[in-house]
């Protein structure tokens, strides 16, 4: 008996022996995997468009100087993209429709330095592709608003990619 138990075979272990033991395709993780991947991309170029929007190309000027002081400033985006007209994160139809927001500004910026407001200026951020006539509309609110100081904000010629700097001359 004991010889027996001693030429018993050894069985090995083979994994392409049984049909049960083989690794199945999983489909739910993967299309789990799939829809992290399409939520992932989605938000991202819903980012990237906003991004967009935001960013400016701004003209390139020769002669343009440092912005030097930013106290007593009121800044208006024009947007690349759709060419709508930004201030302090609200979006305007018109031109018109600016002139009561920079009049306030003018005037607290006013009380709060103790001067008449002259020192007030408006700084308009269009991109390179703004239609003059807007800037235009923009540049006769500012006068109706009171305020004579209008700057550009362009970037420095010659620099390729240069930071935008707040730059410019009066109107």
């Amino acid at each position: 008996m004991s010889e027996h138990l001693g030429r018993r075979k050894k069985k090995h272990f083979n994994p392409h022996d049984d049909a049960e033991s083989q690794p199945e395709f999983q489909v739910a993780p993967m299309v789990d995997v799939l829809l992290v991947l399409l939520l992932f991309f989605m938000a991202t170029a819903t980012t990237e468009v906003v991004v967009q929007r935001a960013d400016l190309e701004l003209p390139k000027a020769d002669d343009s100087k440092d912005p030097g002081e930013r106290q007593g400033q009121f800044v208006i985006n024009i947007e690349k993209l759709n060419f709508k007209i930004n201030a302090e994160g609200q979006y305007f139809d018109s031109a018109d429709d600016l002139i009561p927001l920079i009049q306030a500004a003018r005037e607290t910026d006013a009380k709060q330095r103790g001067s008449d407001g002259t020192a007030f200026r408006v700084l308009i951020r269009a991109d390179k592709e703004a239609s003059y006539s807007l800037i235009r509309d923009i540049m006769k609110a500012c006068a109706q608003a009171g305020v004579g100081n209008v700057t550009f904000a362009v970037t420095k010629g010659g620099e390729e990619g240069g930071a935008p700097a707040p730059t410019g001359g009066g109107a």
